[in-house]
């Protein structure tokens, strides 16, 4: 049966927040996908400064959707590759532990290729505010570190949702009940699903397509996953559109140290069922008020690697200092 959630009124949100992923089976690797964009990088590999490409547009646009860019002449849209960008990409290179070569090269076209979470790896720092995630370690935390109040544990969800999905609701309230009890057992947090019709509830976790109502627009199959806000907004989208999955059968991570970005990939293949509950791990995460780690295999590294459901001790050590717990 599939999915069939009501309607999601008309939301307004202040900050951006969303995906990523984890349990391993077999060593896999998780194939690129086949959104426009990664179709736009492969015909910039080998592209460096001072050169005037096309599609260099779109790369920064990437690059300033997720943090890396912040001053490109204005935000200009001309394909010019310059300093600016070259200065971006490096700082993608490191945040993701590639090589750092300021270059368009084969390898962080296959990770700019990966499906990802659509929250910003790095705020950017504008006319002195401070937007910037404040780096701890690897982990990381939003603008403020905000969190929900000490009074604030017991936090109640519920479902709504503009867009069907191909899952039973059966499925779904498994998958993520299981992501939220993985964050209880090491916090203080305890989540319980009611019904809308109960009153207001802390979290609402939905399925929506394309613009949804909250300034982020969903891209289709490929690209962005999901996406969440920070403390204590509460809100969990899925992109409807993609092939979303909760038993995800001989599907494993692919990020680990010496794993598939060391071979060459140059045609994406289809790409395989994306993990809800992973995903879901991942956005409760942001949910309770972590950014994205730096650390390849953590839950909240930015790009998504296949089926991972456990938290690391990169992902406790975040939480547990943000909310100064030993739990």
């Amino acid at each position: 049966m599939a999915l069939n959630f009501p309607k999601l009124h008309m939301l307004f949100l202040s900050l951006l927040v969303i995906v990523n992923p984890f349990l391993f089976v077999e060593p896999i690797a998780l194939e690129p996908t086949t959104h426009p964009f990664t179709k736009t990088l492969q015909t910039l590999e080998g592209v460096h400064k001072g050169q005037t490409v096309k599609g260099v547009a779109e790369l920064k646009t990437y690059l300033r959707k997720f943090g890396y860019l912040k001053n490109d002449n204005n935000n200009s849209p001309n394909d010019h590759f310059d300093e600016y960008v070259e200065s971006a990409l490096k700082n993608y290179q490191t945040y993701h532990n590639l090589p750092i070569t300021g270059k368009v090269d084969a390898i962080t076209i296959e990770r700019m290729s990966l499906p990802r979470c659509g929250v910003p790896d790095i705020n950017i720092i504008t006319h002195g505010s401070p937007n910037g995630l404040v780096i701890l370690a690897n982990y990381s935390f939003f603008p403020g570190s905000p969190k929900w109040d000490n009074t604030k544990r017991a936090l109640t969800y519920a479902y709504v949702s503009s867009a069907n999905v191909a899952l039973s609701m059966d499925d779904v309230r498994v998958a993520v009940q299981s992501a939220f009890k993985s964050w209880s057992q090491v916090t203080d947090f305890t989540f319980t699903e009611i019904g809308t019709e109960s009153g207001p509830v802390d979290i609402v976790v939905g399925f929506h397509s394309g613009d949804h109502g909250d300034g982020y627009p969903f891209d289709g199959p490929g690209q962005v996953l999901a996406h969440a806000f920070a403390p204590q907004d509460g809100r969990l989208h899925y992109d409807a559109e993609e092939q979303w999955t909760t038993s995800p059968t001989g599907q494993n991570g692919g990020l680990e140290k010496n794993g598939w970005f060391g071979r060459r990939r140059r045609r994406p293949r289809k790409p395989v069922s994306i993990d809800l509950q992973s995903v879901a791990l991942h956005e409760i995460g942001h949910l309770i008020g972590l950014g994205h780690s730096s650390v390849l295999g953590s839950i909240m590294f930015p790009a998504y690697g296949g089926v991972r459901r456990d938290l690391t001790q990169d992902d406790v050590d975040g939480i547990h200092a943000l909310y100064k717990s030993t739990n």
